[in-house]
């Protein structure tokens, strides 16, 4: 199943860059993104973003 960035970015607000994949996961659940969300974010393929495009570019990428 395919997850937009739009609705990760939702989940993800609020959130401080540069932001870690920790920090993203921290702010995803406070603002209580469903578990689907929580797993993507643990698996994107970066580590450290330095603002939510690159966030969204990851989330681009690990969908190809």
């Amino acid at each position: 199943m395919a997850i937009s960035p739009f609705e990760i970015e939702r989940f993800l607000e609020g959130v401080q860059y540069p932001a870690s994949k920790h920090d993203l996961n921290i702010k995803a659940r406070e603002n209580h993104a469903p578990d689907m969300i929580i797993d993507f974010i643990n698996n994107l393929p970066e580590n450290r973003f330095k603002s939510p495009i690159e966030v969204s570019r990851a989330i681009r990428e690990s969908e190809e």
